[in-house]
């Protein structure tokens, strides 16, 4: 299948573009939020491969040259997928890396790769965040009570 269309988006996305696509649907079809199902396994793994290929530039380059060279031709994974380890089916066996579940685990997915780049803020509701609005409510409450202070002082 054409990573494109495994990640939804068009061969002339933005990295940006591929990434959105890669958090949106590696969370949708994600093992742990889908009971471990052999089909979001099944799917995800295909979302991480065509991601690890689009994402890297020289990776991408190689991909769009083989699938542009046998275009209407359906042969575009004996060209690209030569370097691949074929078994005895002559199915290419596509491995993830050692790290496979660190990287991808549910969470790390929904820290690395999270929608908008905008830290702290109102919306920002994680740890680091709820500890800064933390600090900046007692310093506002410490500056409000010596105010408070201060005018009883003057009376």
């Amino acid at each position: 299948m054409n990573h494109y269309e495994v990640l939804g988006v068009s061969n002339t996305a933005s990295q940006a573009d591929i990434r959105k696509s890669f958090r949106y649907l590696a969370l949708k079809y994600h093992p742990d939020k889908n009971k471990n199902s052999e089909e979001s396994k099944r799917k995800f793994m295909q979302i991480v491969e065509a991601y690890e290929t689009l994402s890297d530039d020289q990776a991408r380059k190689n991909y769009d040259v083989a699938t542009t060279n046998s275009n209407n031709n359906n042969n575009y994974q004996r060209d690209y997928y030569r370097s691949y380890v074929y078994n005895h089916n002559t199915t290419r066996q596509w491995t993830p890396s050692a790290d496979f579940d660190t990287v991808y685990s549910y969470e790390e997915i929904k820290k690395k790769y999270r929608q908008s780049r905008v830290q702290g803020g109102i919306w920002d509701i994680s740890e680091s965040a709820s500890t800064g609005m933390w600090k900046a409510t007692m310093i506002l409450f410490g500056g409000l009570a010596a105010i408070v202070a201060f005018i009883m002082l003057l009376r």
